[in-house]
């Protein structure tokens, strides 16, 4: 069935190469510290929020690299052995994810927007052909779960360290 898809894309869109998906992967995050910087509160405020999207990151880059170099699977174009899952598309819906916490209570269409870019990237990745459908829907399962993760231990250490922060003045 692959060899299928990548003969139909080869014929309909064979010199399709456009670099949107290398930049647009971090429009979310890029709007998270915009609109933190331009005074909109959100739900946690900017350190926080750091801290948040750090571990996020570092969770999904962790998986990404261990499923991506122990899988070896061939990339459409047949450049290299690392095509799942997509770092781009895990990347992107990672920032989609941070944004929709950070601000998706403030007004949903923060979240439309962020997950339509996440989404946009994504396709890109398919239709650039560096990517199987499977590697891109793979991806964004990685990026929302990792900062899912991400909130979750970071939820759950915050506290923790405050707490001992401020017994350090008593």
């Amino acid at each position: 069935e692959r060899k299928h898809i990548r003969e139909m894309r080869n014929r309909y869109i064979p010199n399709f190469k456009v670099h949107y998906d290398d930049y647009l992967q971090y429009a979310p995050a890029a709007a998270v510290y915009g609109l933190k910087l331009s005074g909109v509160k959100g739900r946690n405020n900017v350190g926080r929020a750091t801290l948040c999207y750090a571990a996020s990151i570092a969770i999904m880059a962790g998986i990404v690299n261990i499923v991506k170099y122990s899988a070896k699977e061939e990339r459409p174009d047949g450049s290299k052995n690392n095509s799942f899952p997509s770092g781009h598309t895990s990347n992107a819906f990672a920032n989609a994810t941070f944004l929709h916490k950070e601000y998706g209570l403030v007004n949903p269409l923060y979240s439309i927007g962020a997950y339509s870019a996440a989404t946009f990237t994504g396709i890109g990745r398919n239709l650039n052909n560096r990517h199987w459908i499977s590697d891109v829907l793979a991806g964004a399962g990685i990026g929302i779960l990792s900062t899912e993760l991400g909130y979750f231990f970071i939820d759950k250490i915050y506290p923790l360290c405050i707490l001992r922060f401020f017994r350090h003045f008593e």
